[in-house]
């Protein structure tokens, strides 16, 4: 019988996605039916805490401006949302607005319309607020940078993010005043490690089986990705080949092909310690856990603290039952005696990371009512309205984070970061697969650096060629892409207007710019490739 429901449930649930979206469609073309009024569909993944009620109350707010217009919610499961979105996209029966979780960049310059001509001028629902006046663009915390970053080959902003994450520590305050004697979380990293040592001393004498860091192998690897990189810093600011101030994941794979870096250097060698040093106050096994796992343990009072993204504050205050402190991660100081002499300092975390992004798709029969809503979803009462019933951060300048948890607002000030040690999410992931797969051998109880380091001389140069070798492939395609774009532009009509023609010309300077570094980047690494190692 178990097996049985083993094998029927993931069909229950496609068969209810799949019957749900239907449903929405159903109910769109009636709606549409009324020739008395618009309907305009915007349809997203957030099923979280408190955003569809803030959907609702938003378009709700927006049809009593407008009662000539409908404003209809298409909630999708995250776990069916890329599918969906794809056939949706595909079919021409995507809503107005859609998310663009999980979209690419072909995917965004395909199906969502730029909206790049229109960020520059003021969002006219912020008359009377605080933001009054300032162009669209400069509302938002990151100045849209990061919705820019989706689509380099064209510069394009092709959307705009409603919210923001930033990644915290979460502390049970109840578990850290007994074990600890005060509920003020640990600030730096001396005192964030010394609860290995405090936890065990508690069990000990409780008979509990407490863990410091409630882990998994998701939620770990933001920690690493912001922990491991203050041992990077210095080397970033010495080692960059085009001197700014950080290496990107090709520039160290090149400067490990040529000799010049390595694992046995210093400054990874740290890296590595702090590396074995923090997952021991993980449970064991922790990379095989998933994150329902880790927000369970934490939950259920068996772990002290949690590293998490701003996302999860919602259950936990509301399904954790205790008192929560929160701290941004604390990295080594400059004047720690073990990880201290390589680092600059706090890392900054301007702007986080995006999160509720939504574009506008080609096949939308009402762009510019489309355009008027996502300007109103990103006004600053709006904004207000959705960190308050979701408890998330916006991506909005001066709308405060949810009450009781400043603490999740992104850190401005800071220094860059260094890289990261494992090459997260660079070219074929080769070397990112021999880091971890060997990781056993460095943070298992009898592990040691040097049997893990052995390890990596053996398997990294290899890796790191293939890795290079397929990055080198990728440049390729996106100067293809490029030179595709700037002879689209090239042969398109000559533009009447002024501001039509300086459009045009600004985004000629824009991609041939961006087809520039592109080729200097493929021509220096397809360099290295040729000859077998690096310059």
């Amino acid at each position: 019988m178990k097996s049985r429901l083993r094998f029927l449930l993931p069909a229950l649930v496609i068969a209810a996605a799949v019957g749900g979206s239907f449903w929405h469609v159903v109910s769109h073309r009636r709606a549409a039916a009324d020739p008395a009024k618009t309907t305009l569909r915007i349809g997203h993944w957030l099923l979280h805490t408190g955003m569809r009620e803030a959907f609702a109350e938003a378009a709700a707010e927006y049809q009593r401006l407008h009662p000539d217009v409908v404003i209809e919610q298409v909630a999708v499961p995250i776990r069916v949302w890329p599918a969906w979105m794809r056939t949706q996209l595909v079919g021409d029966t995507a809503p107005d607005i859609t998310g663009l979780l999980q979209a690419n960049e072909e995917t965004i310059n395909r199906y969502f319309l730029p909206l790049t001509r229109f960020i520059d001028a003021p969002n006219p629902h912020n008359a009377g607020t605080p933001l009054q006046g300032l162009r669209w663009r400069d509302t938002f915390v990151d100045g849209l940078a990061s919705m820019q970053a989706l689509t380099p080959s064209t510069g394009e902003v092709n959307g705009v993010h409603l919210q923001l994450s930033t990644l915290r520590v979460f502390y049970n305050k109840t578990l850290l005043r007994s074990i600890t004697g005060s509920d003020v979380p640990p600030t730096d990293y001396a005192t964030f490690r010394a609860l290995e040592n405090q936890v065990a001393a508690w069990n000990e004498r409780t008979g509990k089986k407490l863990v410091p860091v409630a882990g998994c192998g998701p939620y770990a690897q933001y920690l690493f990705n912001a922990l491991l990189p203050s041992q990077t810093q210095k080397a970033a600011v010495a080692l960059s080949p085009m001197q700014t101030l950080n290496l990107r994941p090709a520039e160290v794979a090149a400067l490990m092909l040529q000799g010049r870096l390595s694992y046995r250097s210093s400054e990874y060698q740290a890296s590595l310690d702090l590396l074995r040093d923090v997952t021991a106050l993980m449970p064991p096994g922790f990379q095989q856990l998933q994150r329902d796992d880790a927000l369970f343990a934490f939950l259920q009072g068996n772990a002290v603290a949690i590293c998490a993204g701003s996302g999860d504050y919602a259950a936990f205050r509301q399904e954790g039952g205790f008192g929560i402190a929160i701290t941004p991660i604390p990295l080594p100081a400059p004047d720690d005696p073990d990880y201290g002499r390589f680092t600059l300092g706090p890392i900054s975390d301007a702007g986080g990371y995006p999160e509720s992004m939504f574009g506008i798709v080609r096949t939308s029969r009402h762009p510019g009512l489309a355009l008027d809503f996502l300007r109103f979803l990103s006004s600053y009462r709006m904004a207000a309205l959705f960190a308050e019933r979701s408890l998330r951060m916006s991506a909005i300048v001066d709308v405060p984070p949810p009450a009781g948890a400043a603490e999740l607002a992104p850190r401005l000030d800071g220094e860059a970061p260094g890289s990261t040690v494992d090459f997260f999410t660079f070219g074929g992931s080769h070397a990112h697969n021999a880091f971890h797969r060997n990781l056993h051998t460095l943070i298992d109880r009898r592990g040691d650096r040097e049997a893990f380091l052995k390890k990596l001389d053996d398997e990294m140069p290899a890796a790191l060629r293939r890795d290079l070798a397929f990055y080198v492939t990728r440049q390729q395609q996106e100067i293809r892409r490029a030179d595709a774009h700037l002879g689209l532009l090239r042969t398109q009509p000559s533009s009447t207007g002024q501001p039509a023609a300086s459009a045009m010309a600004s985004s000629w300077t824009r991609v041939a710019e961006f087809q520039h570094d592109l080729h200097a980047d493929y021509l220096r690494y397809l360099s290295l490739m040729q000859a077998g190692t690096a310059e």
